[in-house]
């Protein structure tokens, strides 16, 4: 997967610090000063869904989705695809520290 989105080592050498926080709190993102040029990469490279509707309840036949659930990586405007999605970024963030 991480080959796949082409999670280069300049990318995260670029990113790292946003990398680092948004696999904390995707909602890190979401902030006035994160970086659109990272938000637009994640996005093309289909890391994170930007944006999320509200859950509201009566649109849901069963329990709706939580409103933000860290250790899956949603929060509540930004989510990781999957947490495979961010455990992909997070390792390969590790593996390219300097």
């Amino acid at each position: 997967m991480i080959e796949n989105k082409s999670i280069t080592s300049g990318f995260i050498n670029k990113w790292r610090n946003w990398l680092e926080e948004s696999v904390r709190d995707p909602d890190a993102l979401w902030a006035p000063d994160a970086p659109q040029e990272l938000v637009k990469e994640l996005i093309e490279k289909n890391l994170i869904i930007y944006h999320m509707h509200r859950r509201f309840e009566y649109r849901w036949i069963d329990t709706p989705p939580p409103e933000k659930d860290l250790e899956l990586g949603i929060g509540r405007y930004v989510a990781w695809q999957t947490p495979l999605h961010r455990e992909a970024v997070k390792k390969r963030s590790k593996s390219y520290r300097a």
